[in-house]
């Protein structure tokens, strides 16, 4: 026998409940992230170097790396900055469409964004703004290379610029 509270059955008040307490920890952390405490992601990443090669040139980068689809999802979300010389690099174990990109969903900083094929070759460089909407992704508009890619490499926007990377250069992930 099911308890009925106000009219409706229990197990539907409770699992409302549930979800209102859930959206209400995830505001008040992330209002406590902001109040200057140790940020730390959610989602643990690995490090690695990322060596990026153009023409006679090489330069490295220390970043987090995202493979699963649960670090792709979250990638740099909420974070309130990016080391100067660090980024982020996401792995994927198939090609993805040209017309599949990214967006900058509670991402808090200015992001340049390379696309590479399974080679590591920089098909196409972009530069992604933060998005105004905090509540709706759709809101939020999607940066797509054009170009199939098979992994991405997030930096601070401005940094392939100030270091001569672009299309054509290749990137290597060591370990």
């Amino acid at each position: 026998m099911l308890c009925r509270v106000d009219g409706g059955d229990y197990y539907e008040t409770m699992l409302i409940h549930r979800k209102l307490l859930a959206v209400l920890t995830f505001v008040l952390c992330g209002a406590c992230a902001e109040q200057g405490g140790p940020w730390a992601p959610p989602i643990a990443f690995d490090t690695a170097r990322v060596m990026i090669h153009g023409g006679a040139d090489s330069t490295g980068l220390l970043v987090e790396v995202s493979r699963t689809a649960a670090q792709r999802s979250f990638g740099l979300m909420s974070r309130p900055s990016l080391d100067r010389e660090s980024g982020m690099i996401f792995l994927y174990g198939s090609a993805q469409a040209g017309n599949s990109g990214y967006w900058m969903f509670r991402t808090k900083m200015p992001l340049d964004i390379a696309f590479m094929d399974s080679a590591g070759v920089i098909g196409k460089v972009l530069s992604m703004e933060p998005c105004k909407s905090e509540l709706y992704a759709a809101a939020c508009p999607t940066y797509a290379p054009g170009v199939d890619y098979w992994s991405a490499l997030e930096v601070n926007q401005g940094w392939f610029a100030e270091h001569n990377v672009g299309d054509g250069d290749t990137v290597r992930l060591g370990p």
